[in-house]
């Protein structure tokens, strides 16, 4: 590995690697107020150049144990700091989408992690909102409509308080992002909820670095239609993400794959054939 491999862009797993392994070491802990500083670290884990080449987000001759004893150092809780190792294992991997499996959580956590740290977003659903912008309303409506049973019941409250923080990260950041919504998310019953749940939709839809569209049943039927579709893009030149899930599978796709550019192109189709959320809801 050389110094010159270092300026190329991470995959994701290694940039999301980088910037968990910085906020380990300049978390705030007892007699460390700023954390720690890269020559605080013992040179018996690795160097401070090494550690550096580590935080850039760039470095792919990484080894697993020398994460782990960084993650020993900071004293970072089990939990973190196995989900941290998962994303080594995958930056590692020569294939890393097929390896992203094993740094997600039941929770989504790797997805919110890159989600956050996404410069620009864009969804696609053709019968629901988007999650990420859903009102109190329409999760209550989610809630209500509900039929099947749970072995236990979901914890609701807890879902709404993580739905809400997310949502307003989002807002707070002014991110741009274009939600691509097929009209049947529009015309299913929202119930009882549904003049709330359009008012908060509008209101997302009047934000100015929000584009929110529809694609009309008129428009017939598109390649992308069965799919849910979230594409993450990045800043540096960070490799884009695309998640998508649907019956015939789920998962993270490489952008310049045949699969990504299937989905990119589908998602240019789509919404060329879309309308604003004002114009449909005339």
């Amino acid at each position: 590995m050389t110094d010159s491999d270092d300026a190329n862009p991470g995959p994701p797993p290694l940039m999301e690697l980088a910037r968990q392994l910085v906020s380990e070491r300049t978390r705030p802990r007892d007699g460390y107020p700023k954390g720690y500083t890269k020559t605080e670290v013992p040179t018996n884990i690795c160097s401070a150049k090494t550690l550096t080449r580590l935080e850039s987000g760039r470095y792919r001759g990484l080894k697993v144990n020398t994460v782990l004893g960084l993650l020993r150092f900071y004293q970072t809780p089990y939990e973190l700091a196995d989900r941290i190792a998962s994303l080594a294992e995958a930056a590692r991997a020569r294939d890393w989408c097929g390896h992203y499996a094993s740094a997600l959580d039941d929770g989504g956590w790797f997805y919110q992690q890159c989600e956050d740290n996404a410069n620009y977003l864009v969804f696609h659903s053709y019968s629901l909102f988007p999650s990420l912008m859903q009102s109190p309303a329409y999760y209550r409506m989610l809630r209500d409509t509900t039929q099947v049973d749970f072995e236990a019941d979901p914890d609701w409250v807890k879902g709404l308080e993580y739905r809400m923080a997310r949502r307003q990260r989002w807002i707070e950041s002014q991110r741009p992002a274009m939600f691509l919504l097929g009209e049947a998310a529009l015309t299913i019953s929202l119930g009882s909820e549904r003049d709330e749940i359009l008012a908060d939709l509008r209101e997302i839809a009047a934000l100015p670095f929000a584009d929110v569209q529809v694609v009309p049943f008129a428009a017939g039927r598109y390649e992308l239609q069965p799919w849910t579709l979230r594409l993450l893009e990045y800043d540096d030149g960070e490799e884009t993400v695309i998640n998508v899930e649907s019956p015939r599978g789920s998962g993270f796709v490489p952008v310049d794959s045949a699969r990504g550019k299937f989905f990119t192109g589908a998602l240019k189709v789509a919404s060329g054939k879309s309308i604003s959320l004002e114009d449909f809801l005339k």
